[in-house]
């Protein structure tokens, strides 16, 4: 695999933790889209837009909540371990989570 199709491979694993994440993943999703100038395609490029914008919708007390619900769920699905990124920010998890899943896809 080359590094585009990791990267489309982990944005697409990261929006599905996005939609199992949060309640009603999917309309908030959408919300975001089309309130922000945010493209789902674009997440693991762009992680601390998607936590700004998360963060403007639903407040910082939720936004943290959902954030670490998704790295939970993200973090099980590329088999990582969770507390090795959870004292990051959500954009750093996420940066730092594509690292490793990188990795494993190297070998």
């Amino acid at each position: 695999m080359n590094s585009d199709e990791d990267k489309r491979k982990f944005n697409a694993i990261l929006v599905e933790s996005i939609l199992e994440g949060i309640d009603f993943g999917e309309v908030v999703l959408r919300f975001l889209e089309l309130n922000f100038n945010l493209d789902r395609n674009e997440i693991a490029d762009k992680p601390e837009l998607f936590a700004r914008c998360l963060e403007k919708t639903l407040g910082p007390w939720m936004a943290d909540i959902f954030e670490k619900n998704i790295l939970q769920i993200l973090c099980k699905k590329i088999s990582i371990d969770y507390p090795s990124i959870e004292d990051s920010t959500f954009s750093e998890a996420v940066k730092n989570a594509y690292k490793k899943y990188f990795k494993t896809t190297q070998t």
